[in-house]
C-alpha cells in the first residue's frame, strides 16, 4: 500500500523514504499543501512504465498510419499510380510532421 508523505517531511527524510520504497517495493506519494504533486516509486517500476509507455506511444502512431492508409486509399481511387505515390508521400509526410510536433515520434525532415 503506498505512503504518503508531505513534501516538507520528503525534504527532510528524503533517504530513508527513499530507501522504504525500495525495500517495499511500494510507491510513496508526496503531497503539497494535501494535493498529491509527485511519487517516489522504486527504479524498476519507473523502467517498467516506460515500457508501457514506449509501447502505448508505438501503438497509437501504428493505429494513425493505419487510419492514414485507408484515407489514402479512400482518395486514391481512380488515380494513376504516379498520382496515387504523390498524394500517399504527400499524406505520410503530413501525419509525421503533426506526430512529431505533439511529441509522439521522433523524426528529423529532409
Amino acid at each position: 500500500m503506498p505512503k504518503t508523505v508531505s513534501a516538507s517531511e520528503a525534504k527532510t527524510q528524503f533517504g530513508s523514504i527513499m530507501n522504504w520504497s525500495v525495500e517495499r517495493q511500494d510507491d510513496v506519494i508526496v503531497e503539497s499543501r494535501g494535493r498529491p504533486k509527485v511519487v517516489i516509486i522504486p527504479f524498476e517500476e519507473y523502467e517498467r512504465l516506460r515500457t508501457l509507455r514506449e509501447a502505448a506511444r508505438r501503438q497509437e502512431a501504428l493505429a494513425r498510419l493505419e487510419s492514414l492508409r485507408e484515407e489514402v486509399r479512400a482518395r486514391a481511387k481512380g488515380l494513376n499510380r504516379e498520382e496515387a505515390e504523390s498524394v500517399t508521400d504527400r499524406f505520410a509526410r503530413e501525419v509525421i510532421a503533426e506526430m512529431a510536433q505533439e511529441g509522439k515520434v521522433d523524426y528529423q525532415s529532409d
